[in-house]
């Protein structure tokens, strides 16, 4: 079992591209929200679209050093499309938040936020090759960086991380190799560093090159030897059997393995998927392709994981929140779609997550699939917390979207996201041609290969991370000292169980959020005695927990009490661990 990890370490420790960091005490969090150098200046990483990766750091003031005129500040990006949205972005958000900012900025004039392509392709194929990275692509890998005041870094920032369409630290590493090759290939066929070789001499200022050091390169072996991964090549095959795998569409081997749970939705096939980079990208690119179809502002029903709510009120009309998810706000949410149908602007669409992020609540799915149906609204359905293995969203949504960086994968090493249409859905022609218009497929090619890695023993995964989520539940909800447990089969039981798949091993998923009677001081003890991992991120194949609300909404603390995301709440993300040492070590704390 994972124990502690010390402050500021990636978690898992030891593990390239973790996509969590270690913040093991309670005043460790609050911190890092406050910009502490205490915390700060011991970050190894960070949750991506929060921490810029140290890799992409480095490609990134490269960039700025070669493009960069006197107080630009650069963001890197894969494809031209996101950064002219980030440019555009930049210019929109500008005077609407500039009153808000501290410190305040200059508002950007026509021009001064202008964007750079860059290839990188290796001079000499064979180096490169021979290097620590095994694979050179056949095709230049082209960036895109977007320059611009550096006092409007916060705006860029932003895009950045309600996009989730920032370049991949794996693409980063790699453009770094090649960089790193290529000016070694320059410096060994220039004549002063041929003619310094020839007299057995070296110049001081160069000094050998290997991509990413002896480190890199035991990773890649240990990969390939041990993590059953495949070359870079091949990424377009996996990204296929991803698709597969998550429409249902199941090979014969898939079937007799029972590597996947079939659908249940007539005529799905791995077309109707649609691979992105992150799991806010999928929740961005499903709005952009419902904006192409028409505009109109969408509804956010249920406490919502924060970035997307910011999508849906940043990008485009905007859109009502309805926090509570329950009760009144079903008669408020049909008030707001007969209010805009009857003024002739119906409600774009529902957005809702099942279960919610972090009060595991689970909407009437039924229900909402009826109002949109009434009012021509899609219903877009984030199922990242109760995944697919466990509910069937999708025969009541007309898109589905999901966190494959969660439990998906598992491993807490790879970003991605997916998106799913429903054929049977009757606005399926219009969302199939708006997604042609506006999807990119910006999965980095070995972020592709780690995740169908990851994720071949998905489903047994699953099955047994929902029975210890479930034995910790209940002990909690058993506790004196616990408050609520907001966990699916306790939190609107009704509307899980009418999703939930009825198979043997569907249950609860893994998350389930804490609150004490003590108020803060005990959750402050009983988070501070957990003997796990602690970090941002949830559906890790370890423990992981933290203060959620400190981490998400620590500016706006008191606007999220008011739908009961207390700041004293505890979100737990159990993972496979031993049975009788993960009940022993939640009892103890």
């Amino acid at each position: 079992m994972l124990s502690q990890v010390p402050l500021g370490e990636c978690v898992p420790p030891n593990t390239r591209h973790a996509v969590s960091v270690s913040l093991p005490l309670w005043d460790d969090n609050v911190d890092y929200e406050k910009g502490e150098p205490r915390v700060l200046d011991r970050m190894s990483g960070g949750y991506p679209r929060f921490f810029i990766a140290k890799v992409i750091q480095a490609l990134a003031e490269r960039l700025r050093e070669r493009f960069a005129m006197p107080n630009e500040a650069p963001m890197l990006f894969p494809s031209q499309a996101c950064a002219k949205r980030c440019a555009a972005f930049i210019y929109d958000q500008a005077p609407k938040q500039r009153d808000a900012a501290l410190p305040t900025y200059t508002l950007p004039k026509p021009g001064q936020v202008r964007i750079v392509e860059y290839a990188v392709e290796p001079i000499n194929r064979r180096a490169a090759a021979l290097d620590a990275m095994s694979t050179v692509l056949d095709e230049p890998v082209v960036i895109y960086c977007v320059l611009f005041p550096e006092d409007l870094f916060s705006l860029a920032k932003q895009y950045w991380q309600h996009t989730g369409n920032g370049i991949s630290a794996r693409l980063a590493e790699y453009c770094m190799h090649i960089e790193r090759v290529n000016e070694q290939c320059e410096l060994d066929a220039s004549p002063r560093y041929r003619a310094g070789a020839r007299r057995g001499t070296t110049s001081e200022a160069v000094s050998p090159v290997v991509s990413a050091g002896a480190d890199l390169e035991a990773d890649t072996y240990l990969e390939e030897r041990f993590g059953r991964n495949v070359d870079a090549k091949y990424a377009a095959a996996m990204k296929s059997v991803l698709r597969r795998r998550i429409a249902g569409a199941l090979t014969e081997d898939e079937q007799r393995h029972g590597a996947q749970v079939e659908r249940g939705v007539a005529g799905l096939s791995p077309d109707n998927v649609y691979l992105t980079a992150t799991g806010m990208s999928a929740v961005f690119y499903a709005h952009q392709a419902l904006l192409q179809m028409r505009l109109g502002k969408s509804v956010c029903f249920g406490f919502s994981y924060t970035d997307t709510l910011k999508i849906l009120k940043k990008f485009g009309p905007g859109a009502y929140f309805l926090g509570n998810g329950e009760g009144d706000d079903y008669t408020e949410l049909e008030r707001i779609l007969e209010q805009h149908t009857q003024a002739g602007d119906p409600i774009l669409a529902i957005f809702t997550e099942c279960p919610s992020n972090p009060l595991l609540k689970t909407s009437d799915l039924p229900r909402l699939r009826a109002l949109a149906d009434r009012h021509g609204a899609a219903l877009v359905v984030d199922e990242t917390i109760g995944s697919f293995a466990n509910i069937d969203a999708l025969s009541w949504a007309d898109v589905v979207v999901s966190s494959l960086t969660k439990v998906f994968s598992g491993d807490s090493n790879v970003m991605g996201g997916s998106i799913v249409l429903n054929p049977t859905c009757a606005l399926y022609t219009s969302l199939s041609s708006a997604m042609a218009a506006v999807f990119e497929d910006l999965m980095w090619c070995e972020d592709a290969i780690f995740l169908e890695r990851n994720s071949r023993d998905f489903m047994r995964r699953v099955a047994e991370i929902n029975r210890n989520a479930l034995a910790v539940a209940e002990l909690l909800q058993h506790s004196a000292k616990v408050a609520r447990v907001a966990y699916p089969k306790f939190t609107t039981p009704e509307n899980y169980r009418q999703i939930m798949r009825p198979t043997a091993d569907a249950g609860y998923g893994s998350l389930l959020s804490v609150m004490f009677v003590g108020g803060e001081k005990a959750a402050r003890q009983f988070y501070d005695s957990l003997l796990c991992c602690k970090g941002p991120s949830l559906g890790t194949n370890f423990t992981l927990a933290s203060p959620y609300t400190i981490l998400a909404h620590f500016d706006e603390l008191e606007w999220a009490a008011q739908y009961g995301v207390d700041a004293d709440l505890v979100r737990i993300s159990v993972g496979l661990e031993p049975r009788a040492e993960l009940m022993a070590m939640f009892q103890t704390a």
